[in-house]
């Protein structure tokens, strides 16, 4: 048998320690249960925290549990769920517009390919399926956000006013379109995937900038997002 990593053993056990405590623990108290010292503790929570995995509002607070193992969790449970809802979105809207279409969700201040249909004309050099990306720059990232204030207060805090402006646009809008952006000669277009009337995913289409100019990016918006409503009423 592997000799388990001291390190990592500790992390999984402080998180489990913090689960065990409704959520939230003092570094005390952690440190106590853990069996380490108070200052090996705090680095490790430090490193979790930089990683998503926790949070302390403020100094001399309690350390809870973060948005990425939260939704680590929630993601676990309702890929399979999610995947057998928006699929037939999904595939409709790829076949339709003949360009490649992604099932995305929020993981932590990353966001999750959680499905897709891909089609050979895109000019990605990589499968996106199963790849997490930066919820800042893209279109995608700029719905979830828009629509789920959990990743909104994340996307805020790192991108300030200019992602205050930018939300607000897409939640007048109900979709967001990204013309390079995020990778040279890509656009796409982004709409919200609802369940019971709360955002849940999202979906991006997107292809290659010379099949996809402003106006046809907007029709195609317009139009998936009113597919994403009948699917949502469905």
């Amino acid at each position: 048998m592997n000799k388990p990593i001291q390190s990592v053993e500790r992390a999984m056990r402080m998180l489990e320690i913090i689960a065990r405590a409704d959520g939230a623990a003092k570094l005390s108290k952690i440190a106590a249960e853990a069996g380490i010292r108070a200052s090996t503790a705090h680095n490790i929570l430090a490193t979790l925290s930089a990683l998503g995995y926790i949070q302390r509002p403020a100094a001399g607070s309690d350390y809870r549990l973060g948005s990425r193992i939260l939704n680590l969790a929630r993601i676990a449970a309702d890929d399979d769920d999610l995947r057998r809802q928006f699929r037939p979105l999904v595939h409709d809207a790829a076949e339709r517009f003949g360009e490649s279409t992604y099932l995305i969700v929020p993981s932590g201040d990353e966001l999750y390919y959680l499905d897709g249909i891909e089609k050979a004309n895109n000019p990605t050099a990589h499968s996106r399926l199963g790849q997490r990306e930066s919820l800042s720059g893209s279109a995608i990232g700029l719905v979830l956000a828009a629509f789920m204030p959990g990743v909104a207060r994340s996307l805020e805090a790192t991108q300030g006013d200019e992602a205050l402006l930018a939300l607000d646009m897409v939640r007048r809008r109900g979709f967001a379109i990204e013309q390079g952006d995020y990778q040279s000669g890509l656009h796409c277009v982004a709409v919200p995937l609802r369940r019971d009337g709360e955002t849940v995913a999202g979906l991006c289409l997107n292809g290659a900038a010379s099949r996809l100019p402003q106006t046809k990016l907007e029709g195609i918006a317009v139009a998936i997002a009113d597919m994403a409503r009948k699917s949502s009423s469905g």
